[in-house]
């Protein structure tokens, strides 16, 4: 009967084969000197268990995480081609009733995913300290500030919390009950007042506690250098974190619906709004890690609307409109008038596909209804270009123009391909 490593040795052409096969479909977004040195790794790492180097094993295995990371490969793929070849491993060594090394191959494979759990950690946490200043700062330059300014106080919070983890220091670490950090002191505070929908304030609440309780659970593991737990929590902590931001914009996005000048035909808001409206937009979407939709709205052959039926008619259409937009989109959600019979809607924290749904509904609904004017039934149509847009960079004052721009060409585009259409950029 061989040995683990007379097997192995023997094997490791095959094995190698076989794990590519299976357990690295992403294999094929990279390029060709990519894919030679991902497999040049797991030659590697095959050799260094033939000859029972684990120094070497644990060594390769960092050096291959480190390179997984600089292709922005996450953690649980990364991971999963880990258990995925300790699976093949595993399998052909019980085919050969290899019982005791069974054993050995499982602790050495449990040192290695912990190694690497401890390589992605060190690197996230470098990354959430970059971004969680680019968030503060976001926020810092909003042109309208309301609730969302306390979000603050919990990105500070959880940048205290990686800290926390990196040093692997329980003395500093951050306010743990709920109700006694910053942000929960306002939230069962003065936020009662300031957030009128109930439904609001216990969604915020309920993420708070729930994170807040993870960050309890990376207190009791920080001293078992159990990395693995750390990164998983800290991953956790760090959605539910973007996710109360993400509800705080949503309320402030109502709260600036009412505050700012409507245009008085149709109670969209004011032309001279969008750039300080698009600018917020930008800056909380950039602060919370999403996305926003961008699109504009021209009415098709409106100049028709008011040669045959008069401007009444013409204003009455552009109120239907509003009113069509209004009943499709969220209070959250901001549609202004940008001039005439064009729109821009702007729909927050939303995915493009989510938001092309919204604007087919749109369209759809608009094109079914039918303005009655002095006994005469008026129909027309809507053409939208839109794009989504994903902040990556703080706020440039051109940013409004040039995404303008670009919706207005895809705008221009539908409207070329027979109206009563969406482009998508």
């Amino acid at each position: 009967m061989p040995d683990f490593r007379t097997l192995l040795k023997h094997d490791s052409d095959a094995i190698l084969e076989e794990f590519i096969d299976k357990y690295t479909a992403c294999v094929n977004t990279y390029d060709d000197q990519r894919v030679l040195t991902m497999v040049g790794f797991y030659q590697n790492i095959l050799k260094a268990f033939v000859d029972l180097d684990q120094k070497k094993v644990l060594k390769l295995f960092e050096e291959l995480a480190a390179f997984k990371i600089s292709l922005n490969i996450p953690y649980i793929i990364m991971i999963n081609e880990v258990f995925g070849l300790q699976n093949i491993l595993i399998s052909k060594i019980a085919n050969h009733h290899m019982g005791s090394d069974v054993l050995d191959l499982l602790s050495t494979f449990k040192e290695i995913g912990n190694q690497i759990a401890f390589v992605y950690l060190q690197e996230y946490i470098k990354k959430l300290f970059s971004v969680n200043n680019v968030r503060i700062n976001s926020l810092s330059d909003l042109v309208k500030k309301n609730l969302i300014i306390q979000y603050e106080s919990h990105l500070l919070w959880l940048s205290g919390l990686a800290q926390s983890i990196q040093e692997q220091n329980k003395e500093n670490f951050p306010q743990l009950d709920d109700t006694l950090c910053d942000f929960g002191i306002w939230l069962y505070k003065d936020a009662k007042q300031l957030i009128q929908n109930n439904s609001e304030y216990k969604t915020i609440e309920t993420l708070h506690n729930n994170l807040h309780l993870f960050a309890t659970k990376i207190y009791a593991n920080i001293d078992s250098a159990e990395y693995h737990v750390l990164i998983t929590y800290l991953e956790k902590c760090e959605m539910l974190s973007l996710s109360i931001g993400t509800e705080l914009a949503l309320i402030d996005n109502i709260l600036m619906n009412k505050e700012i000048t409507k245009d008085s035909l149709t109670g969209a808001l004011n032309r001279q709004a969008l750039r300080n409206v698009f600018e917020n937009q930008y800056e909380l979407s950039l602060a919370t890690n999403n996305s926003f939709i961008l699109a504009m709205c021209d009415l098709d052959l409106f100049k028709d609307v008011n040669d045959n039926h008069g401007h009444i008619a013409g204003d009455r259409m552009l109120t239907l409109f509003v009113d069509v937009v209004k009943k499709n989109i969220r209070t959250s959600d901001i549609i202004v008038r940008y001039g005439g019979e064009e729109f821009v809607i702007i729909l927050p924290a939303i995915a493009r596909k989510k938001g092309f749904e919204i604007l087919e509904n749109i369209r759809k609904e608009f094109q079914n209804t039918i303005l009655e004017f002095e006994g005469k039934k008026i129909q027309t149509t809507v053409s939208i270009g839109m794009m989504g847009i994903k902040p990556e960079h703080s706020y440039h004052h051109t940013f409004v123009d040039e995404y303008i721009m670009i919706a207005d060409q895809k705008l221009y585009m539908a409207k070329e391909n027979g109206r009563n259409r969406i482009e998508i950029y």
